[in-house]
């Protein structure tokens, strides 16, 4: 019993640093806004209305990807290093950081593939149950479409109705 409220206070706290460090993330960006070095963080529904020059969108996606995920592994390493004692968290947080490396890679290959297809960019997003892929393209035809979800579901091991497949500039 012990144990088990170990493991899920750990993750509780993993949680609240994850937030905490999204909650930092926005006021650097506003105050660096403010500052005119650079633009603020928008949610979802105002970053489809923004207009970006081509190849940001991209740019963006992969910077903030590799912070969160940088974020992400040093939560685990601080887990996996309190949890010495704790090998049922320690085996968890190896668990979960093994995850994110696979998961990790999953999007490279997946990127790189459908670039290599003729694509000129590709941002893809991949956890267990859920794919997004964004294609830089005006629009895509319905065989685009299939060589993207074929590629998808070959590298992630997802079926196609867990996959979605999106354009963005």
């Amino acid at each position: 019993m012990v144990r088990f409220v170990k493991k899920y206070l750990v993750l509780m706290v993993v949680a609240v640093l994850f937030v905490g460090a999204f909650l930092l993330n926005l006021k650097t960006n506003a105050a660096k806004t403010e500052s005119g070095e650079g633009e603020a963080f928008q949610p979802a529904e105002e970053a489809q209305e923004a207009e970006y020059v081509p190849g940001d969108y991209f740019a963006t996606f992969r910077d903030d990807r590799e912070q969160v995920r940088k974020l992400e592994m040093e939560y685990l390493d601080e887990v996996i290093a309190a949890s010495a004692s704790d090998d049922e968290t320690l085996a968890d947080a190896q668990g979960q950081k093994l995850t994110l490396v696979e998961n990790m890679e999953k999007e490279f290959t997946v990127e790189s593939l459908i670039k290599a297809k003729g694509f000129e960019d590709a941002a893809v997003t991949f956890h267990a149950g859920t794919v997004n892929v964004v294609v830089k393209a005006d629009e895509l035809s319905d065989k685009q479409v299939a060589q993207i979800l074929e590629i998808t579901k070959k590298e992630t091991g997802e079926p196609a109705e867990n996959i979605k497949v999106m354009t963005g500039k």
